[in-house]
């Protein structure tokens, strides 16, 4: 509660004022009178109640004024009321393609349990910006930031092993493309993640990774990186004339690719993000429930209190107060001079 014109407070000094005026001034004025022989007589017998309580009527005046003046103060009541905004964040999907993600460690493959679970992370966003850069030996923008789901989890369906020409593992380069589709518009303060997911060694491309993580970090990007993989691997299998193969060393022996985990955690170290290792379908889940919780975005919590007029707190009392002095004198207390 306040008082929206507090200044009026010192009218207060006028009710006293008022009622010396009335009890002095004005009493010493009607001091004139004739004489009753039988004064004495009156005083044995006792003074009515109506004498007793004569002072009444100017004590209402008095509390009359002084709800006016405090009417006069407008006091009035304030609600809070409490506006919450809540800012998303940016997040670039960054998904290997290239021909490891094939292995059959993750079921069905690597790749296909990568989107189906990166499409349910999806369905639990909200008021998230995303976007998707599918890597192999080169990398290709699948769609820049939106906040039409539909779209990106379309386009995630559509991402394949066939769709990159190069072979390879270009992590370096992905992550270029990925912080360069960022925009923040004018007065934006929107957090900006990539979630880097690859089951392999940077082999291809022109930047080196860690050179990219730097450039990242410069623009306050995190990365969390997700190795992808069995702890013991699996071999890539090749569909040919001849059936199903496997990818082969120089020597003939199985090739089984590894991930290198140093280079992921050197990445996620340098954006102040997190490195995860995914070694099946139900701890990939995890790891993305796991990001869910540390990126919720920023909550602004605003209050402002709205205040309305109560002034006939005391309006309303004055009036009845006054229509009661009003009767007193004209009835009860109504004297003949």
């Amino acid at each position: 509660m306040r008082w929206h014109s507090p200044e009026f407070l010192f009218l207060i000094a006028l009710i006293p004022i008022v009622l010396s005026y009335k009890l002095i001034v004005l009493k010493g004025l009607k001091k004139g009178g004739i004489r009753f022989p039988l004064v004495k007589k009156l005083r044995e017998i006792g003074v009515g109640w109506k004498v007793r309580l004569s002072f009444l009527p100017d004590l209402i005046r008095g509390l009359v004024l002084f709800l006016l003046i405090l009417s006069l103060m407008r006091p009035q009541y304030g609600i809070e009321r409490e506006d919450v905004q809540r800012q998303g964040i940016d997040i670039m999907f960054v998904l290997d393609v290239s021909g490891s993600m094939a292995a059959e460690d993750f079921k069905p493959t690597r790749l296909k349990a990568a989107q189906a679970i990166t499409e349910r992370f999806i369905t639990g966003l909200q008021d998230h910006r995303i976007g998707l850069v599918a890597f192999a030996g080169l990398s290709l923008t699948q769609c820049p930031l939106t906040l039409d789901y539909g779209v990106v989890t379309e386009l995630l369906r559509k991402t394949g092993l066939q769709m990159i020409k190069r072979d390879g593992t270009a992590i370096g380069d992905a992550i270029i493309n990925a912080v360069y589709k960022f925009k923040k518009g004018k007065g934006e303060k929107r957090d900006q993640v990539i979630i880097l997911l690859t089951d392999g060694e940077n082999n291809a491309g022109v930047i080196d990774p860690l050179e990219a993580a730097k450039i990242a970090a410069d623009q306050g990007i995190r990365i969390y990186t997700i190795g992808v993989g069995s702890l013991e691997g699996a071999p890539i299998p090749i569909d040919t004339p001849y059936g199903r193969q496997y990818a082969q060393n120089p020597d003939g022996s199985v090739y089984i690719p590894k991930i290198d985990e140093q280079l992921l955690k050197d990445i996620a170290f340098l954006t102040k993000g997190q490195f995860f290792r995914a070694t099946d379908n139900s701890a990939l889940e995890k790891i993305y429930a796991t990001i869910a919780k540390l990126e919720k975005g920023k909550i602004e919590v605003s209050k402002s209190v709205q205040y309305s007029e109560r002034f006939y707190w005391f309006l309303a009392p004055a009036l009845a107060l006054l229509l009661i002095e009003i009767f007193f004198r004209a009835r009860t207390f109504s004297r003949v001079f």
